[in-house]
C-alpha cells in the first residue's frame, strides 16, 4: 500500500507541476501566500482522505482511478482558492528553495 500512496503523491504532484511554468526569484503578496496556504490545507486534507481509500483498493484499476479523482480533486481545491495551479506550483517551487518564504508559509500554516 506504500507504494500506492507514493503514486497518489507523485501524481498529485505531476498535475500540479504540469502547470507551472519555470519560476525565477520571484516575490510573492501576502494575499498570494494566504490563499497559498489555503489551498495546501485542502489539497493536503484530500491527500489524506485519498490515502485511506487507496490502502482499501481491491486493485491496480480501482487504485489507478482513485490516484485520478484525488489529482482531479486537488486541481479543483486549488483552482477554488483563488489561485491558478501554475502559481500554486509556482510558490511551491520557489518555497523549495527560499528559506525566506517557506518560513513565511509555515507561519501561516499554524
Amino acid at each position: 500500500m506504500m507504494l500506492r500512496f507514493k503514486a497518489m503523491i507523485l501524481s498529485a504532484a505531476l498535475v500540479l507541476l504540469a502547470f507551472s511554468q519555470p519560476t525565477l526569484a520571484q516575490s510573492f503578496s501576502d494575499s498570494e501566500i494566504e490563499l497559498f496556504v489555503e489551498a495546501q490545507a485542502e489539497v493536503m486534507e484530500i491527500r489524506d482522505e485519498y490515502i485511506e481509500l487507496l490502502e482499501q483498493a481491491e486493485d491496480r484499476d480501482e487504485a489507478m482511478a482513485l490516484e485520478q479523482e484525488a489529482s482531479e480533486l486537488m486541481v479543483s481545491a486549488v483552482e477554488e482558492t483563488g489561485i491558478s495551479v501554475a502559481e500554486y506550483s509556482a510558490i511551491a517551487e520557489a518555497a523549495a528553495e527560499d528559506m525566506d518564504l517557506a518560513e513565511r508559509i509555515r507561519e501561516l500554516m499554524n
